[in-house]
């Protein structure tokens, strides 16, 4: 797509004047997002990562911990959907302590694997993920910071956008400008080729001439 550029642009800056004006909403999709990853996520540790070791306390502590990843993550869906109001903020809390909980059990499996030969660096990784995101819901989880946090994300997505924009439009001028300076160089190549084509067609009949001239003397 020739216009990606522009199009993104101004897909995000709607995007982030829609956060600036309607924060709480974003709020709650936060909410749901994080819940319906952490359902995947407990499905996932439940089909793959339990199988990487057979070690009976890894196995317990990676099952129990799949299992309250599946729990959290239906309640911060289903819950504030059906209760609404102040289910939101609960079931933000639900969510960082089931973070705190999961981040601590993965770290504590890790450790069961240690004289395994298992690679431990992306499970260490992926527990540190689960503590990022919640640090991120601590500081949105008070009303006031949370809405002044989304509201300076979405600012950030409407400059970015403007900035895609803006970007697209620069880039096309220089390309136009560019195909007249081509066009303008082809033009006069083409002006050239044409003059010294005349020329040497002139010299040519220039030389008959000359040669008939000779032969009549």
């Amino acid at each position: 797509m020739k216009r990606w550029y522009l199009f993104s642009g101004i897909l995000a800056a709607l995007l982030g004047l829609l956060i600036i004006i309607f924060p709480a909403f974003w709020i709650k999709l936060v909410v749901i997002i994080i819940g319906l990853a952490a359902i995947a996520y407990g499905i996932y540790s439940i089909k793959f990562t339990k199988e990487i070791s057979e070690e009976l306390s890894y196995r317990r502590t990676i099952l129990i911990k799949s299992i309250v990843s599946i729990v959290a993550g239906l309640m911060a869906v289903l819950f504030p959907l059906a209760i609404g109001g102040a289910a939101w903020t609960a079931m933000i809390w639900v969510l960082i302590i089931y973070l705190l909980l999961s981040a601590a059990a993965g770290f504590y499996a890790a450790a069961l694997l240690k004289d395994s030969g298992v690679e431990r660096k992306r499970y260490i990784i992926e527990n540190l993920l689960l503590l990022a995101t919640a640090v991120i819901l601590i500081l949105i989880s008070p009303r006031a910071l949370g809405n002044a946090i989304i509201r300076l994300i979405g600012v950030i997505v409407l400059v970015g956008g403007i900035a895609l924009v803006i970007f697209d439009l620069l880039s096309s001028k220089n390309d136009i400008k560019a195909e007249v300076t081509v066009k303008d160089e082809d033009d006069s190549a083409a002006t050239a080729s044409e003059a010294t084509a005349a020329a040497e067609n002139h010299d040519g009949d220039a030389a008959t001439d000359t040669a008939s001239n000779d032969g009549d003397l």
